[in-house]
């Protein structure tokens, strides 16, 4: 937020009168503005329920109106906080007055523009006396970007993505797609001007062979005029010319091949490692919205494509311009007339090549959303394999694999349809001008025949002319077989900069601090937060784990413990509030260095294909074999990995799906003791354990807690009994904090009545 603004700031651009609103606006203010101007207005669409329900929210110079079949209205004076909360298909226009009060405008994000407008003129107009008021959110900044865009192609009519900056992909021009994709290229500019250097050279052996043919012809074999000497002399002048050209020519063209090749190969390996570390910064919301199987296509078979741009696609593009054009100037030289009625056809297939390479822009877009959803449902079949395998659910996803694979195939078909239906017509169109130069051209050679020596109308002549007709119609042709595979690209490189340009909404500041020793404090100051905008996570939440201690969460399944870990963890920011380390503000740190300093074992367990030594070292590669066991020791690990026959060495397979659910918790609890963090997270560490492994880890716990600061979460009370304080969430909210003791022996407290009900399940299990 800022401060007051003066009023002329306010007023610069153009202020919307009553006049200006709706109808069915209009008539509703007509008794309530009081003389005051319109600023803004937005129409909202959802009520407080997140049920459909039409309302208007109206700025004026005093006060912000809602209007919704009565005008509730709230004096600008009075407020002290508004801003626009994200989430996901939804947001939210938060607007506080006094200490307490707060009113929720919530809408879809089809008015998302109208109302991050109207909350940008608002935010301008809130009175800052004491100029303490919090900096406005970076992510806001972006937020109004995007609502500044347009949100509706108004060519297409398609809706244009948020990521797009209000150009639609769909009639975006593939030239200026591609020519982003070549600026990737640019590390590797010296090796591509030698290449386009080389192609100029080639194109000009490329052309030669039709004069060299021409002499050939009219100097040596069907010159009467000349001596037998002569002519022989020319014979073999101009077959060795002949031969040279066609030998520099493939010589040049191989090693400019080589070259391209080479730089295609380092531009899409370059471009695969921006796309796969981007990846790697983006958000866990970012993952949320969109299926693995679209990203994997992304980092592959989409750059794989680009390969294929690259190396066949840019430079041969300069090379048959530049040989049509040799090749026009050429044919006019030889004969202006024959020249005409060969390019007679070039309008026509000029159109069809643009029509058709307009429509297979679009279908080609489409092709890749059915091809990522094959992809996902491999991802999903092979990652979930043993619930399929459990529920005999084989036939079922080969069902649903055919189902996408024959969708894709049709649209395949569609797309190869557009191709093939016009390839004859160009094709013939091709033939018939090539086949009318030789009439024409035949006739003029059989009628001034005996001209004299100077008659350009000679059977060389006409043999050259016809070789730059085909060449002219040759790369023409090509130019039409590379707007498919250029079409690919431009989709495959609009998917690619999508994932580009998506901005990291957890990222480090400029001027990130890290600290040489961390104690390990760690605050939470009147956190809220919520994941899609809507139902709030934590309200109100403020605690404090001091140096050294162990704190543990309980309450009911989505009370909102392990959200506490992810915003800790800075997988997300905070909504409101603050979560301090050591007295800071956890967004002041660099990310990846908070994160080594706060080791996770989460509540499902995840391993990567690889052995049980390799996965426990994951946090830190360097640690020695001593260092591994050690902390297999601690997690009680050590003694299952020597039963097996490869010991530390065993393969656990994809995602740890040759050990049990127990094993892979274990394993993952080493991992997190070797990392050695100042702070140590265990969010149902203990989850997948039965009562002996538990009360091994346990032990292992108490050990390891000491000068350790240790947030356990837990739906097993007993496990979080030697904690030094609890705290029970309930709705998102601090329900209880205090001892085991003190709690339990609360009557009508939420963890009381959370622990006899664990009581009665254990003793009724122990009945059974």
């Amino acid at each position: 937020m800022v401060g007051l603004l003066p009023m002329s700031t306010l007023t610069a651009s153009p202020i919307p009168s009553a006049t200006d609103l709706p109808p069915e606006l209009s008539s509703q203010l007509r008794d309530h503005l009081d003389g005051q101007t319109v600023l803004a207005w937005a129409e909202l669409d959802l009520n407080d329920r997140n049920e459909f329900a039409k309302s208007f929210a109206v700025l004026t110079p005093r006060q912000l109106m809602i209007v919704n079949g009565q005008v509730t209205k709230t004096d600008i004076d009075d407020m002290t906080e508004a801003k626009v909360v994200e989430g996901v298909g939804m947001d939210r226009l938060v607007i506080r007055t006094g200490e307490v009060s707060t009113v929720q405008l919530r809408y879809s994000r089809k008015f998302r523009k109208e109302v991050v407008s109207l909350n940008r003129k608002l935010g301008r107009m809130l009175p800052d006396p004491d100029g303490k008021r919090e900096a406005r959110p970076e992510w806001l900044d972006r937020v109004e970007k995007e609502a500044e865009a347009p949100t509706m192609c108004g060519t297409c009519g398609k809706a244009i993505p948020a990521y797009a900056n209000g150009v639609c992909p769909n009639c975006a021009q593939s030239r200026t797609v591609l020519w982003r994709l070549l600026g990737v290229a640019k590390p590797y500019r010296p090796m591509l001007l030698v290449s386009l250097a080389l192609t100029l050279i080639h194109a000009g052996f490329a052309t030669a062979p039709g004069v060299v043919m021409k002499h050939l012809l009219d100097d040596g074999i069907t010159n009467s005029k000349l001596a037998e000497t002569t002519r022989l002399h020319n014979l073999y002048f101009w077959g060795g010319a002949f031969a040279f050209v066609i030998l520099m020519s493939e010589v040049i063209g191989g090693f400019r091949m080589a070259i391209i090749s080479i730089v295609g190969t380092k531009v899409t390996r370059d471009l695969r490692h921006d796309v796969y570390a981007h990846l790697q910064k983006l958000s866990m919301r970012f993952y949320a919205k969109r299926r693995s199987g679209s990203l994997i296509t992304r980092v592959t078979n989409d750059t794989d494509r680009l390969w294929d741009f690259i190396v066949f696609g840019s430079v041969n593009v300069i090379r048959d311009v530049l040989m049509i054009t040799v090749a026009v100037i050429i044919m006019i030289t030889l004969n202006w007339r024959l020249a005409l009625i060969s390019l007679m056809p070039l309008p026509v297939i000029a159109v069809v090549a643009w029509l058709r390479g307009r429509r297979m822009h679009a279908e080609f877009g489409h092709l890749w959303t059915y091809w990522a959803r094959i992809s996902a449902v491999v991802g999903d079949a092979m990652g979930g394999v043993r619930v399929v395998k459990a529920f005999s659910g084989e036939k079922r996803e080969i069902k649903r694999f055919d189902d996408r694979n024959n969708v894709f195939t049709a649209k395949e078909q569609e797309v190869n349809k557009i191709w093939w239906s016009l390839q004859p017509a160009v094709s013939a169109i091709t033939r018939l001008s090539l086949l009318l130069v030789w009439v024409v051209g035949g006739y003029l050679v059989i009628v001034h025949w005996n001209d004299g020596p100077d008659n350009p109308n000679k059977i060389g002549t006409l043999l050259a002319f016809t070789f730059y007709v085909q060449m002219f119609f040759g790369p023409i042709g090509s130019l039409s077989d590379s707007a498919r595979m250029v079409t690919r690209a431009a989709s495959s490189a609009q998917r690619v900069f999508e994932v580009l340009d998506t901005a990291p909404e957890i990222f480090s500041r400029t001027d990130a601090v890290t600290l040489p020793d961390v104690q390990g404090k760690i605050e939470f100051r009147n956190v809220g937060f919520s994941y899609e905008g809507a139902q709030p996570a934590l309200r109100d939440v403020s605690m404090t784990v001091e140096p050294g201690k162990m704190i543990g969460l309980c309450g009911h399944s989505g009370a909102g413990k392990s959200t506490i870990v992810n915003l800790l963890c800075r997988f997300y920011d905070v909504t409101e509030g603050q979560i301090l380390l050591d007295g800071r503000d956890v967004r002041d740190y660099d990310v990846q260095w908070l994160r080594q300093q706060v080791g996770v074992v989460l509540q499902e367990p995840y391993l990567f294909h690889g052995t049980i030594s390799e996965n426990i070292r994951y946090g830190r590669p360097e640690a020695s074999d001593r260092e591994v066991i050690e902390a297999a020791r601690a997690a009680n690990a050590h003694d299952f990995i020597v039963g097996f026959p490869d010991g530390y060495d065993t393969t656990v397979g994809e995602r740890g799906q040759s050990l049990s659910g127990g094993e892979r918790q274990r394993v993952s609890i080493a991992r997190a003791i070797l990392h050695n963090p100042k702070v140590l997270v265990l969010d149902e560490a203990t989850s997948s354990l039965d009562t002996e492994t538990e009360r091994q880890i346990q032990e292992a716990m108490n050990r390891l807690v000491v000068g350790r600061t240790t947030i356990a979460i837990a739906h097993r009370l007993s496990t979080l009994q030697a904690a030094d304080k609890l705290v029970v969430l309930d709705k998102g909210r601090i329900a209880e904090e205090g001892t085991h003791s003190e709690l339990r022996d609360k009557p009508e407290g939420v963890y009381a009545k959370l622990y006899r009900t664990q009581m009665e399940m254990n003793q009724q299990i122990a009945i059974n």
